[in-house]
């Protein structure tokens, strides 16, 4: 491949920095035509650039999986601080009760 910029690949298929960054994040994918554009910069297909639909597919089925596994562990994080919470909660309750009746 060759050693290129973001701003130097933009400026030769004709579109911002901003553009290409996107597409090497995989948060925004080029147009058809900028797709055919960067393949014949590079001298390769665009399968050879991008991968696969299987392999797309995989890799963000894998990102999805990767965020699910982040929240379930926040949801499981914060079910087992229950029981702490109550506890505290417990000891505060007691707390003004027995202050109440002194």
């Amino acid at each position: 491949m060759k050693n290129i910029s973001q701003l130097e690949l933009a400026e030769h298929i004709g579109v911002g920095k901003a553009t290409i960054s996107k597409i090497e994040l995989g948060t925004g994918y080029p147009t058809f035509s900028n797709l055919d554009k960067i393949a014949c910069y590079f001298n390769a297909t665009a399968t050879q650039l991008f991968g696969t639909e299987l392999e797309i597919q995989l890799e963000i089925g894998h990102d999805n999986i990767d965020e699910y596994v982040k929240k379930a562990t926040t949801i499981l994080e914060a079910r087992n601080a229950i029981p702490e919470i109550l506890s505290f909660q417990e000891k505060i309750n007691n707390m003004v009760r027995s202050e109440k009746f002194e």
